[in-house]
C-alpha cells in the first residue's frame, strides 16, 4: 500500500491512529497464529539470516529508552516520538517471514510490488502534468493522491531502479526503459534535492546489481559499459535545466545561487545546518544525554532553542529536525546513533557480499533500492519518522537480513539463476 499510494495512503485515518496501524496490528496477529500453527520448510531454517545483534540491541534499547521517557510529556507525544523505531520489530517479522516462504511466494510478493510502483508512477504522472495537489479526502485526511515531493521521488526511484535491471534483462525492453524515463522526469520536474540523489543513488545501484550478473558474458559488460559516460554526459547536460538540478548545483557552489529556487535552496540548507549543530550542541551539554538522549516525549527542538529555524508559515508542530541520524543522537545518545550506525554498515556488507544473489532475486533487489533510497530523503527530511517511510525500510532491512548466512551454514533459501533453470546460494 505505501510502496502504490506514498505518504496519503497511510493518513487515511484519524492522527495519531493510522490504517497502517491497524493493517499491521491485523498482520502481526496473523504472523503469530501463523508461526504458531506451521514449521518451516525442512532444512531451511539454519540457511537462513536473521536480523544482526546490533539491530537486536537497537530494538532493546529502544525499549529501554521508552520506559525511561514515560515522564517526558504528554502521551501522545511519546507515542508520536517511539511508534518509528517500534516499527523496526517488521525487520523480524520480514526475515522470518522470508524463511518459511516458499519460492514461489517469494517470487509473487516481488510481483505485487512491482504493480504497486507501476501504479505508483501512473499517478505521480498524472499529477505531475496537470501540476494538481490531489483531492480532498471524505475522511478528512491527507488529500488523495497528494505528491509529497521526498518521499514520492525515493518511490520513484525504487521503481526506476527495478524497471531499469528489468529492461536491462528482458528481451521486452520498450516499456520498462520509458519507465525509467517516466521516473526521471517526475523526479526532474519536483522540486527536492534529497529525492534527485535518492532516485541517482536506486539507479546507479540498481545498474551495478545487473552488471555483476554479466561477469561471464564479456560483450555484454561492454556494452553497459558504454552506458556510462554517456549517462553522465546527460546528467551533466539536463541537470542545470531542473530545479532540483538547479538547487544541487548551489548547494555544491553557492557562487552559482542566482535564481530565486537556489537562493532559497541555500536559505533552507543553512536553517538545517544550524538546527543541526545547535541539537547537536545541546545533546552534549550533559553526560547523560549524551551517553542515554534525552528520551522519547520531550520537544528537544524547543528545549535546544531551535524549533524557530524550523517552524513557520508552512510547518506547524514541528518535532523533528529533519535529519534522522540527529534525531537518535538526540532522543538516544552515543549508544543509539553508534547501534544505527553499526546497523547500516552491516546491511551494506550483507548487500556487497551477496551482490550476485541480490541482483537475480527481484525481492532481495527492490528490499535493497528501498533501503538505498530511503536514507537520503530521511538525511534531509522527516521520513523515516513517519509510518510511509519507516514501515518499508524496516521491512525491507529484514529481508536483506534473511540474505546473509547463518553461523555454519553456507547457504540461504535458494533462488533461481537467470542463466539456467537450477538454484545457486545467496552467498555466491
Amino acid at each position: 500500500m505505501i510502496l502504490g499510494l506514498s505518504r496519503w495512503g497511510t493518513n487515511i485515518g484519524s492522527s495519531p491512529l493510522f490504517l497502517t496501524d491497524v493493517l499491521i496490528f491485523l498482520g502481526l496477529c496473523n504472523w503469530f497464529i501463523f508461526n504458531l500453527r506451521t514449521t518451516p520448510p525442512v532444512g531451511e531454517e539454519k540457511r537462513v539470516g536473521s536480523p544482526t545483534l546490533s539491530f537486536t540491541l537497537l530494538f532493546g534499547f529502544v525499549i529501554f529508552r521508552s520506559l525511561f521517557s514515560l515522564e517526558n510529556g504528554p502521551l501522545l507525544d511519546w507515542i508520536r516520538d517511539a511508534a518509528p523505531f517500534f516499527y523496526a520489530f517488521l525487520a523480524f517479522v520480514s526475515s522470518n517471514s522470508a524463511r518459511r516462504a516458499t519460492q514461489e511466494a517469494r517470487k509473487r510478493t516481488a510481483q505485487v510490488f512491482m504493480v504497486a510502483l507501476t501504479f505508483h508512477l501512473l499517478w505521480v504522472i498524472g499529477i505531475t502534468l496537470t501540476e494538481s495537489r490531489g483531492f480532498n479526502s471524505p475522511l478528512g485526511a491527507a488529500p488523495l493522491f497528494e505528491m509529497r515531493p521526498d518521499i514520492d521521488g525515493a518511490i520513484l526511484g525504487i521503481g526506476a531502479g527495478m524497471f531499469l535491471m528489468k529492461g536491462l534483462r528482458e528481451q521486452k525492453r520498450l516499456l520498462p526503459l520509458l519507465a525509467v524515463s517516466a521516473s526521471v522526469a517526475c523526479v526532474l520536474l519536483n522540486n527536492s534535492r534529497a529525492a534527485l540523489v535518492s532516485a541517482a543513488l536506486s539507479i546507479t545501484i540498481a545498474f551495478l546489481l545487473h552488471y555483476v550478473t554479466t561477469k561471464e558474458n564479456r560483450t555484454k559488460r561492454a556494452r553497459l559499459q558504454l552506458i556510462i559516460p554517456v549517462a553522465v554526459v546527460a546528467l551533466l547536460v539536463v541537470l542545470p535545466l531542473t530545479a532540483p538540478g538547479q538547487r544541487v548545483l548551489a548547494t555544491i557552489d553557492k557562487s552559482q545561487a542566482h535564481s530565486e529556487g537556489q537562493i532559497n535552496a541555500l536559505g533552507t540548507e543553512r536553517a538545517r545546518q544550524l538546527v543541526w549543530s545547535q541539537v547537536v550542541t545541546w545533546t552534549n551539554e550533559d553526560p547523560a544525554r549524551l551517553l542515554f538522549g534525552s528520551g522519547f516525549g520531550n520537544d528537544f527542538l524547543t528545549q535546544s532553542g531551535t524549533l524557530q529555524f524550523l517552524e513557520g508559515t508552512t510547518y506547524d508542530n514541528v518535532r523533528s529536525p529533519h535529519n534522522w541520524f540527529i534525531g537518535i543522537y538526540a532522543r538516544m545518545g552515543l549508544i543509539g546513533i553508534a547501534l544505527t550506525i553499526s546497523i547500516l554498515f552491516g546491511l551494506v556488507l550483507i548487500v556487497f557480499r551477496n551482490r550476485r544473489a541480490i541482483a537475480d532475486d527481484p525481492l532481495l533487489s527492490v528490499s535493497t533500492l528501498i533501503v538505498v533510497a530511503i536514507l537520503p530523503v530521511a538525511t534531509l527530511g522527516v521520513v523515516l519518522e513517519a509510518p510511509f517511510g519507516a514501515v518499508p525500510f524496516w521491512w525491507a532491512a529484514g529481508i536483506i537480513y534473511a540474505s546473509r548466512a547463518s553461523r555454519g551454514a553456507e547457504t540461504h533459501f535458494r533462488i533461481p539463476s537467470t542463466a539456467t533453470n537450477d538454484f545457486v546460494p545467496l552467498s555466491q
